[in-house]
């Protein structure tokens, strides 16, 4: 694991609190809390940023439908 940084950073009173409860609720501490609340929201920004093939979804999905459908008449003619 990388060394961790140092970082002053200033908070609204009310997030402040809400971090302080949440390390009190979770045992753990306020920096583990923030980190962990950064990186959330850091992973879920560049995931909505993804740019989404619409034709690759559809061919994908198409792919996924006629494997179900093959299983399918294979599994009625097993029968």
């Amino acid at each position: 694991m990388s060394k961790a940084t140092r970082v002053t950073v200033t908070l609204d009173p009310q997030v402040a609190e809400w971090a302080r409860e949440a390390a009190d609720r979770q045992s753990r501490s306020l920096s583990s809390v923030i980190n962990a609340a950064l990186r959330s929201t850091l992973v879920h920004d560049s995931l909505s940023a993804l740019i989404i093939d619409e034709e690759a979804e559809q061919a994908a999905a198409y792919d996924d439908l006629a494997l179900t459908q093959a299983a399918e008449d294979d599994a009625s003619g097993a029968a």
